[in-house]
């Protein structure tokens, strides 16, 4: 996948804006951060609950991952080269519906 496939699916969602967030590319609903492109052009930051973000991230560790920079954050970074469209789609989903809610950070 690419940071453009990952738009495309995005703005089939209603209300997504492609924006900018952090001074790089992003996708937001009705302003709420989603996801960005990091700064190294090839994966993705993308904001998840708490259980979606366990979920994905013991799942697929190969796909998804995190830094000390997210601690505490329910945000997972996620490698575009070996993202397959099913996921994608399904990560962008869950990060659409969870946009609007009100991130609780928690240390983990």
């Amino acid at each position: 996948m690419t940071y453009d496939d990952i738009v495309k699916i995005g703005l089939e969602k209603p209300d997504v804006e492609d924006t900018i967030a952090w001074g790089t590319p992003a996708l937001k609903r009705k302003k709420k951060f989603m996801l960005r492109l990091k700064e190294d052009g090839e994966s993705i930051a993308v904001k998840l609950d708490w259980d979606n973000h366990d979920r994905l991230l013991a799942a697929q560790p190969d796909v998804f991952f995190k830094t000390d920079h997210y601690s505490g954050y329910p945000a997972l970074l996620v490698r575009l080269d070996i993202l397959d469209e099913d996921l994608a789609r399904e990560v962008v989903h869950l990060s659409w519906t969870d946009a609007p809610n009100k991130v609780v950070t928690v240390p983990r």
